[in-house]
């Protein structure tokens, strides 16, 4: 039987400053632990997520109780183990494991062993029994999941480890268990990836690159994937699409906050990019898309907060580029004001509403909303935007072989015609390998952009990256199909 499993070791979460000069990054665990989150959820679907202790850096019970809210996101049967430094709190916090659990035909055996000096463990004779019994009548693969690292001898570079090693491993070879999966020594290691034994020790998500692992078991055979929540800072990315405490949408955003982990995350750089539509107009007005029709110049539910936003942005570009997410109105205008158009360096041009899509879904003609679509654009995309934020977003509901043949190639031509780039963009929609290679057949360059509204979003281009391989691309192609924004570039 096969089981899919996401390994994450040592959070090590703790309050307090974003930068220390501490290889931990404590204060920004829990952002960490979210971004893993969604990518667990959204690409990953494990059959398993496995937590394998030191949760918090300081035993905190506030902690604790924060991180069980992240934990409780997964869409995944979870284990969670306490690590040494979880503190006495952590059972009040987490539910005790359960000793053994059987998924997909693969037992899992957790353990809760007894800490010694220089930060090693020991496995008491009950549990070393317990490895006996579970091979007891059962012939299916067995794992033992602990905080400490369980490691053939002589296997590992690894400082750490149990005092009766030998009488576990034994245990362990003797019952033919396919797998001990660890955490603690913050390094980690992949003796299944390097072929040195049966054994993994996950690396910890609270130093960079912030890595946790996927493990795949098909029987005996296991596979693992690497994950690093951080970009490799040698593809000098750009994200192009960030949002700022001006957004009505945002969670969180605070620009100190979103320049530091950026920086933390891997990037060369990045925009913010407000919604132009939000800093004119009141909540309410631009959310039921009332000033669409009289665009800029609508009286309704004005509210100017431009000035303060550019205020804001300008006093942090650089690091970051000043930019605007455009809102088009539905005749093709920029709902923008001269001002603020030549106050910004980047235009993203993004279309949120079309007339025929905000009818019942069984009374909306695709056709339609295809031609309306082309005629907004036909106009906005000649207007000076320098990018078209998420192009298919607002047809999301529709698989790209379901839209009208007319949709994908009107709107690269008028990209094309215009040299405007296309954004990819997974915030809420996915964008497929038929768009991107439609853009790149064209000579339409594209842009990375995250659309950032909560601090875990931030240059987090996962799949962006594993699109460009989805089109049989590598990472060496970028600088041919990227529009670099930053030297004027269109």
């Amino acid at each position: 039987m096969s089981l899919r499993i996401a390994a994450i070791a040592d959070i090590h979460y703790a309050e307090g400053p974003v930068h220390l000069p501490y290889a931990r990054r404590t204060a920004i665990a829990d952002i960490l632990l979210l971004r893993a989150i969604h990518r667990i959820n959204r690409f990953i679907q494990p059959d398993l997520t496995v937590i394998l202790g030191d949760l918090v850096d300081d035993g905190s019970r506030q902690g604790l109780e924060k991180l069980k809210e992240h934990i409780d996101k997964l869409e995944s049967p979870c284990i969670v183990l306490p690590g040494n430094h979880d503190g006495e709190e952590f059972f009040s916090v987490f539910p005790s494991p359960e000793e053994v659990v059987d998924i997909n035909g693969v037992r899992l055996l957790t353990f809760v062993d007894e800490e010694q000096p220089d930060y090693n463990a020991r496995r008491s004779d009950l549990d070393i029994a317990r490895m006996h019994e579970a091979r007891a009548g059962y012939d299916g693969q067995l794992v033992s999941l602990q905080h400490y690292p369980l490691l053939p001898p002589n296997a590992s570079e690894s400082p750490y480890g149990y005092t009766n090693n030998a009488d576990i491993w034994t245990a362990f070879e003797n019952n033919h268990f396919t797998l001990a999966l660890s955490g603690h020594w913050h390094t980690g290691d992949d003796l299944v990836a390097r072929k040195a034994g049966r054994a993994i020790v996950a690396p910890a998500l609270c130093e960079h690159p912030f890595t946790f692992l996927e493990i795949n078991m098909d029987g005996d055979d296991i596979k693992t994937i690497r994950h690093e929540l951080a970009m490799p800072r040698e593809l000098e990315l750009v994200d192009y699409h960030v949002h700022t405490p001006f957004a009505y949408c945002s969670q969180n955003m605070e620009v100190p906050i979103t320049l530091a982990l950026a920086d933390e995350f891997g990037l060369a750089q990045l925009a913010f990019t407000e919604h132009s539509g939000q800093l004119y107009f009141e909540r309410n007005t631009y959310w039921k898309a009332g000033f669409l029709d009289d665009g800029i110049n609508s009286p309704e539910g004005a509210d100017d907060r431009m000035g303060g936003y550019l205020e804001l942005a300008k006093a942090n570009c650089p690091p970051a580029i000043l930019g605007l997410e455009i809102d088009c109105d539905n005749s093709g205008n920029p709902v923008i004001r001269r001002d603020a158009w030549d106050a910004t360096e980047v235009k993203l041009g993004s279309i949120h509403w079309l007339k025929e899509l905000k009818k019942p879904d069984d009374e909306i003609d695709l056709q339609a909303a295809a031609d309306e679509m082309l005629g907004r654009l036909s106009k906005f995309a000649a207007s000076g935007i320098d990018v078209l934020a998420h192009p298919l977003r607002i047809f999301r509901k529709w698989p790209d072989d379901e839209l009208p043949a007319n949709l994908i190639p009107g709107i690269i031509d008028l990209l094309k015609k215009n040299g405007v780039a296309a954004e990819i963009n997974f915030h809420g929609q996915i964008t497929t390998p038929m768009f991107m290679n439609t853009c790149l057949n064209a000579g339409v360059k594209v842009v990375f952009g995250s659309d950032s509204h909560h601090y875990r979003e931030i240059g987090d281009f996962y799949p962006h990256l594993n699109l460009i391989r989805d089109c049989g691309l590598t990472c060496s192609d970028l600088p041919d199909i990227l529009a670099d924004l930053r030297n004027g570039e269109r």
